[in-house]
């Protein structure tokens, strides 16, 4: 394909396509002329580490005792401090778009506090920003695998037919699109240092592995991706060894960069705790190893992964074909997911409260597109009879993903309170019924504390 002279690759195109779709998010107003939908719920606390410090010029929140008082969602500490509970992650993504804003809030005629329309505007363009970003990042990597056809339609999916298109397009300033896009950024650097492990690379992969965590402390996890990287036999676990080993004082250096993104925060919990490491969840809200409700989390009606998002279902059987086309992230994503799934449905509130499908696992979709990418690849291996249906199952599925996302947007999918009796009610309705408002059932968050999910 040929565009202005140049030769443009098809899955390029479907981003250019993609953003170009996303962007026109920006030229409707609802979506950052009210900013208190904008910086609302998590929101707040991921972002109320840039107007304390650039606006306020106090961490401490000592100011919210005279003004402010509810705006920044703080938690009281026993001895009277404040403390903002989630970590800086986001700030630090938010920063450039934040201090752009904060420059010309005043020349557009607004007050320069932190929380009018430039600063929606700029939360929500930052998002659409690092998701097409990630796109074309998981590009990139896909493309050294998979055809221009395979890599196409699998960031078509990804993007508009999960619930990754919900939290890059309408729940724009949520963690998700910003850690989607870091994920294709680490395993992109992940191949490149088992590639060539400089001294660059070693310092880029912990840069990022530490700015994933910061953004959400359980997503470390993601090391256990590059640990496994490239093990595909007894010989290549070998070779891995010897590579590690030899390259200690690159992983060394991977790991003090990772700890090094961590400083900041660890200040920040010093200064407010008195302690470099502080859980800042309290009692309350904790995991339950020994309870973990993975059955839920991908099946149930409530808030099931597979259930809501079903055209990921071929993400896991693309496992299969992926150990054949590409068996150096095989057993890393094999030995990764269930680890990551048994942690993240730990967490007391394994339905993440009120959100679009199962959010929690939208981080790892550039992972899980490789697997998804060797489905599609498989498919056009087959036969023209067992080809064909198995498009039309991929079609259908990833229609009924996107179907969901309609559903979810006129509130025919509650946001925590689905049942079965609720779902198939309004099954082929992208609007609720009376009636299935009554078959709602909201879950008790104060039980899920105590372990009662």
């Amino acid at each position: 394909m040929r565009l202005f002279g140049k030769t443009v690759s098809i899955s390029l195109v479907a981003i250019i396509l993609m953003a170009s779709f996303m962007t026109l998010r920006l030229f409707d107003k609802r979506a950052w002329s009210e900013p208190d939908k904008v910086i609302a719920w998590d929101v707040i606390s991921y972002y109320s580490y840039l107007p304390a410090a650039f606006i306020e010029n106090d961490l401490t929140l000592a100011f919210t005792e005279r003004e402010h008082e509810g705006v920044y969602w703080q938690d009281d500490l026993p001895d009277g401090r404040h403390l903002i509970k989630t970590s800086m992650g986001l700030s630090i993504m938010y920063m450039p778009f934040f201090l752009m804003a904060h420059a010309t809030a005043e020349w557009l005629g607004y007050a320069a506090n932190g929380f009018t329309v430039p600063y929606a505007f700029a939360l929500v363009f930052s998002g659409l920003f690092y998701a097409v970003l990630g796109l074309c990042l998981l590009r990139r990597l896909l493309r050294r695998h998979f055809g221009e056809w395979t890599t196409a339609c699998t960031l078509i999916i990804v993007m508009l037919c999960t619930n990754l298109y919900w939290y890059s397009v309408c729940e724009t300033p949520m963690s998700h699109a910003f850690s989607f896009c870091l994920f294709a950024l680490f395993a992109l650097l992940t191949e490149n240092w088992h590639a060539k492990p400089s001294t660059g690379r070693s310092i880029s992969v912990g840069l990022t592995l530490g700015l994933i965590s910061l953004i959400r402390p359980t997503n470390i996890l993601v090391g256990i991706y590059f640990l496994l990287y490239g093990i595909s036999s007894k010989e290549t676990l070998k070779h891995k060894w010897t590579l590690l080993i030899e390259s200690w004082w690159k992983v060394l250096l991977m790991a003090l960069a990772a700890l090094a993104v961590w400083i900041p925060q660890m200040l920040y919990w010093y200064i407010n705790t008195d302690h470099l490491l502080y859980y800042s969840y309290g009692n309350r809200e904790r995991f339950f190893f020994n309870d973990p409700k993975i059955w839920k989390g991908l099946f149930s009606f409530r808030k099931g992964w597979l259930v809501y998002t079903p055209v990921m279902f071929f993400a896991l059987t693309g496992l299969v074909p992926l150990y054949r086309r590409h068996r150096d992230s095989f057993w890393a994503i094999v030995v990764f997911l269930p680890i990551f799934l048994y942690v993240i449905f730990s967490w007391w509130c394994w339905w993440y409260g009120g959100s679009c499908g199962m959010r929690a696992l939208i981080d790892i979709y550039p992972l899980l597109a490789l697997p998804l990418a060797a489905w599609i690849a498989w498919i056009g291996e087959q036969k023209v009879g067992w080809r064909s249906v198995l498009i039309v199952a991929l079609v259908a599925t990833s229609l009924l993903s996107c179907f969901h996302t309609l559903r979810y947007v006129n509130g025919s999918i509650h946001f925590d309170s689905m049942t079965r009796e609720a779902y198939f009610e309004n099954f082929f309705r992208s609007h609720p019924t009376e009636k299935s408002r009554q078959l709602l059932v909201t879950p008790d968050y104060d039980a899920a504390r105590e372990g009662i999910r």
